[in-house]
């Protein structure tokens, strides 16, 4: 019975959507949509930008950068991307084995050696660690099987440790919180990250983690420059792309967006509240409340150091969508190649095993694998989702999205500044208007 829903939503897709464009009727049934959830108050704004064949097919925004200022948002709106800098990382990594400097299967302790002696937790005795069955690769890195893990990903004793340590490369914004960013630089952070135990024996499971902050570093190895002077000389210039960096460019200040949240949203144990709200009553409320203002975000500056290749980047939507065209086209935006078509394909293609694969461990899905830092949609029946085999994707934590079909040539783009990024469907339900459109 699955075979055949995966079949026929297939055929769905990949036959009937023929159309380039979407008809007023279905641009209006998306916008109402997702202006429902500004206009009820569960998200503070939303921008989406869609293209089909390399052209804008649907542009909208709506609601506030800023509730209380009641500033709007615009194309010109700068985001925190968070998880999306991950696929920024995998295009420079790529551009490094493309030039013969690195490859996939090197030990990551060739270029950072403190790798060479991480342990891995005894999974019969968490007290105790053990030496791992081999060492980290590029690859594992590339694909979140390396066994590092976040300090927010569990409470369990690495978790802990990642705390203790603070292991942790992200703002979170968190306010009257000790959740702060880690103090040293970019390879400072990788080494840190070293001396902690993995979860597990590298290779052998998928666990979301801080590995493309290490990359970052291995960047800075090989190039002799900092991540962020390697990402603007090669990806950013290159592509024309003037707002994303690791602090917001002085001239987007005025377009910067506040972060939002509800509830009693938490972050390594802690409530990203106020320490004068009252927290019992937080579990009970919807409204939106500030964890990172806009004029007084640590991403206004560049003090930091630590150039985060896993949740470091911002971003405006045209220019996060130029980068996501530039994958759909297969490495080349406006006749600049910065990446060859097949770096491209291998990053898009599933490289986790049956065995990784068996219980739906990526994303807890079936159908859905790991392609070199984005996910891949391998049988779209099985995902339950309007998508075609070979789509990849990736998200960030402020529930911002991007996919690329290269099936019907569509990339498309969604921001907004709300966490957490798993308390609406914004994803699914954007997919399913659009294709349901297009395919009328």
């Amino acid at each position: 019975m699955r075979i055949f829903i995966s079949i026929l939503i297939f055929f769905f897709i990949s036959a009937q959507i023929n159309a380039s464009s979407l008809d007023a009727n279905d641009k209006n049934k998306i916008t109402k949509h997702f202006n429902a959830y500004v206009d009820n108050g569960s998200l503070p704004n939303v921008s989406i930008l869609i293209k089909k064949d390399n052209k804008e097919i649907y542009r909208h925004h709506h609601g506030f950068a800023d509730i209380d200022n009641e500033i709007s948002v615009s194309d010109k709106t700068v985001y925190r991307i968070y998880s999306m800098t991950k696929p920024v990382t995998g295009v420079a990594i790529m551009q490094l084995v493309e030039s013969g400097q690195l490859r996939l299967n090197d030990r990551v302790s060739k270029y950072i050696p403190a790798f060479k002696n991480t342990k891995v937790i005894n999974l019969e005795f968490q007290d105790y660690v053990v030496k791992p069955k081999r060492e980290i690769t590029i690859r594992d890195l590339l694909t979140h099987t390396s066994g590092l893990t976040y300090s927010w990903a569990g409470e369990g004793p690495v978790n802990q440790i990642y705390r203790k340590y603070n292991i942790r490369p992200y703002y979170f914004g968190a306010l009257d919180a000790e959740l702060n960013k880690f103090p040293g630089n970019t390879c400072q952070f990788a080494a840190a990250a070293a001396s902690a135990p993995l979860l597990h024996n590298p290779g052998e499971k998928w666990s979301y983690g801080i590995n493309m902050d290490v990359l970052g570093c291995v960047v800075e190895v090989i190039t002799k420059m900092t991540f962020a002077e390697y990402l603007k000389k090669n990806i950013f210039d290159p592509l024309n792309l003037k707002s994303i960096g690791f602090a917001v460019n002085p001239d987007d200040r005025d377009h910067f967006t506040t972060l939002y949240t509800s509830g009693a949203f938490s972050r390594d144990g802690e409530i990203v509240a106020p320490s004068g709200l009252n927290q019992a009553e937080l579990m009970f409320s919807k409204d939106l409340r500030s964890i990172d203002a806009f004029d007084k975000s640590p991403y206004l500056t560049n003090s930091s150091k630590l150039f985060d290749g896993g949740s470091g980047l911002v971003s405006n939507i045209d220019d996060y969508s130029k980068f996501a065209e530039m994958l759909l086209n297969g490495g080349e935006l406006n006749g600049v190649r910065i990446l060859s078509k097949a770096s491209v394909y291998l990053m898009s293609m599933n490289h986790l095993s049956d065995d990784i694969l068996s219980d739906g461990a990526a994303f807890g899905l079936k159908g859905v694998g790991m392609g070199l830092t984005v996910g891949t949609i391998m049988d779209p029946g099985l995902a339950g989702t309007y998508s075609v085999m070979g789509e990849f994707f990736w998200g960030g934590a402020a529930s911002t999205i991007f996919w690329v079909d290269k099936k019907n040539n569509v990339t498309a783009t969604m921001m907004t500044q709300y966490m957490p990024s798993d308390k609406y469907p914004l994803r699914e339900e954007l997919k399913t208007l659009l294709y349901s459109g297009l395919s009328n």
